[in-house]
């Protein structure tokens, strides 16, 4: 099932340094393993529209998502770690624009998008009905998000072509921190050196 709650970040990068960031955010996920991140989050890149790095955590409960922020806060290490790499993005970034959403199975029609599972994914927005099928999550404002997943790029275009306005995403591993089912589900997807991963959270 998708998550109660989805923890979005978009982040804009500036044309020209897209090499740079990664590199930045490659060390960023080498670190979460090695240091201990207290939850996976998963990258995704627009291959369509603006150029930016989507970031999504799935939650249980609003009491998860606090007790992953202070799980945070705790550990020190990482938390230097995460600000000295945000520092060094700052440059070749844009601002970033987070939302907390809750799910909303009532909208929800198709396949369902589940966090860390598929390759490609078509993201669209809505303010009352939406507009195509797909997994619906809806921001405090009404605003509603729209994910369909899709197996190839084809698929993913194929979706999109029906819903003007929508973004195609693709999976970047690489800036991930994945959870151990994200893995199994996909390991030639997932292939990277051997690190701690979290364990699926216990609902």
């Amino acid at each position: 099932m998708p998550p109660p709650i989805l923890f979005i970040a978009r982040e804009p990068l500036l044309t020209g340094h897209e090499d740079e960031y990664r590199e930045i955010e490659e060390e960023t996920a080498r670190l979460s393993a090695e240091l201990g991140c207290p939850h996976p989050y998963l990258a995704m890149e627009s291959l369509t529209g603006p150029k930016e790095i989507w970031w999504f955590n799935g939650f249980e409960s609003p009491d998860q998502l606090r007790d992953v922020g202070e799980a945070y806060r705790r550990n020190v290490s990482l938390s230097a770690a995460l600000n000295r790499n945000r520092d060094r993005k700052a440059p070749v970034t844009g601002d970033v624009v987070e939302r907390v959403v809750e799910y909303r199975p009532d909208l929800t029609c198709g396949v369902p998008w589940i966090v860390g599972h598929g390759r490609f994914l078509v993201i669209a927005g809505a303010k009352d009905q939406p507009s195509s099928a797909g997994t619906v999550f809806q921001a405090a404002d009404g605003t509603l998000f729209v994910f369909s997943p899709a197996r190839t790029r084809r698929e993913a275009d194929r979706l999109a072509a029906s819903n003007p306005g929508s973004t195609v995403a693709v999976v970047r591993p690489t800036l991930s921190f994945p959870q151990e089912d994200w893995v199994d589900a996909d390991p030639r997807l997932w292939r990277r050196p051997a690190v701690p991963r979290p364990s699926p959270a216990r609902r």
